[in-house]
């Protein structure tokens, strides 16, 4: 019998889930890295990635998936942006070799405002972090002004309908089906390139496999 978890339990995990904290940030952020593989694989492979360029993260958790990203090309610099403390120290601790040499850089941010000079980024990507945005609007405007000219990003949520069945998520997530994602881009200046519908299966809290849909939509920067 699957364990019924409290009220209080299920913001706990939604908290942690949108900003791990602690010890049990630390495995929460495992965990995530596990469960999001498929989907961080697909958001880095939807982008064209060349010798030379600088790429933007948003929400990098413990950065396990960055040697697969600096594997794309060549001289490849990569900023990753994340609210929480607790996965920047990791993220530190297991990319300490890329960071030694120049490559890979980390920042600790609000999850509202990017701090980042215009037109600094060739590539940016996010992955389930959209449903914590405060302002989706605003910070998609932020983040078109930060990539160059036609730079790309890749944007990879689930879809609601697969997210409207995690007992947590009525705890602090805004979900959104993609062609409210599309819409929002479109508004915010960006074109539409592409958008990738997948279906995974990944391991529920209660240990049993269940298919998960997502999106990665392809948007340049105008």
């Amino acid at each position: 019998m699957e364990h019924q978890h409290s009220t209080a339990d299920l913001e706990n995990i939604a908290k942690q889930l949108a900003c791990p904290e602690g010890a049990q940030g630390i495995k929460t952020g495992e965990l995530m890295s596990i469960n999001n593989l498929g989907m961080t694989h697909a958001a880095i492979d939807a982008l064209v990635i060349e010798k030379g360029d600088i790429i933007l993260e948003i929400g990098h958790g413990n950065g396990s998936h960055i040697e697969y990203l600096l594997k794309k090309a060549n001289d490849i610099r990569y900023f990753g942006a994340d609210i929480s403390e607790t996965m920047i120290t990791e993220a530190r601790k297991i990319n300490a070799a890329f960071i030694e040499k120049g490559l890979v850089h980390f920042q600790l941010t609000n999850g509202i405002d990017l701090l980042y000079a215009d037109e600094q980024f060739d590539n940016a990507f996010t992955v389930n972090t959209l449903y914590f945005w405060p302002e989706p609007i605003q910070y998609l405007k932020q983040i078109r002004d930060v990539l160059k000219p036609n730079g790309l990003f890749a944007l990879c949520f689930a879809d609601k309908t697969f997210m409207e069945k995690l007992p947590f998520t009525p705890y602090g997530f805004t979900l959104y089906g993609v062609e409210k994602v599309q819409q929002l881009l479109e508004s915010t200046g960006f074109t539409i390139k592409n958008t990738i519908k997948k279906l995974e299966q990944v391991q529920s809290s209660g240990g049993e496999y269940v298919e998960r849909a997502y999106y990665v939509v392809v948007a340049s920067a105008n």
